[in-house]
């Protein structure tokens, strides 16, 4: 299944990026620090409410709900769901090996963004119940969860407690994790053996 070296491959890069940029920052990172110093307030505001709404505490309630419909409903695809989501977010621990300082003072590390690892958990785990629970609403469900996960990493970026590839690599690590934890729990190839399929 070529899902599976993507997910591999994707991973790997999230691991080469993390140790490239671990004690130097590109310039691409200097660019867009720089660039979101200079934006007017209004972006800043905007951003502070996605970073709000969009935050490691929708990971939070996504994961509980899960858990609690799983053994509530002793439903077994979304107890396969709420482990996906969990190895997803759990990739942000990956920030303790890196070690990398942040653009401004704050006691966490930097890559990846915590944000956008929570962020990019959930989306992930929603477009795959999508593919199993509702078919016809995938391409919706991806494009949500591309907004949504892209609006993260700008708000991130925006209120300068992000670099750039601080958010690039929390895209990789859970996608690529995601791929690979999702084909391990049999849940890819996406759709095949849906318990329900809305048309």
């Amino acid at each position: 299944m070529i899902l599976v070296p993507v997910g591999a491959l994707l991973a790997l890069a999230s691991l080469v990026l993390g140790f490239s940029v671990r004690r130097d920052v590109p310039a691409v990172d200097r660019g867009l620090h720089l660039a979101a110093a200079d934006l007017e307030p209004g972006f800043t505001h905007s951003a502070t409410v996605v970073s709000f709404v969009l935050s490691p505490g929708l990971a939070t309630i996504a994961l509980l709900s899960l858990v609690a419909r799983a053994a509530l409903a002793r439903d077994p695809l979304v107890l396969r769901a709420a482990a996906l989501l969990g190895a997803c977010w759990s990739t942000v621990f990956a920030r303790h090996v890196y070690q990398r300082v942040r653009p401004i003072d704050f006691p966490k590390w930097s890559y990846p963004s915590g944000h956008v690892t929570a962020v990019a958990a959930v989306a992930f785990t929603a477009v795959v119940l999508t593919a199993h629970l509702a078919r016809r609403h995938l391409r919706a469900a991806v494009a949500l969860a591309v907004a949504a996960v892209g609006a993260t990493a700008a708000s991130r970026v925006v209120l300068e407690m992000h670099w750039f590839t601080d958010t690039a690599g929390a895209v990789l690590a859970v996608t690529g994790v995601g791929l690979l934890v999702a084909h391990a729990l049999r849940l890819l190839p996406l759709g095949v053996g849906s318990r329900r399929e809305q048309s």
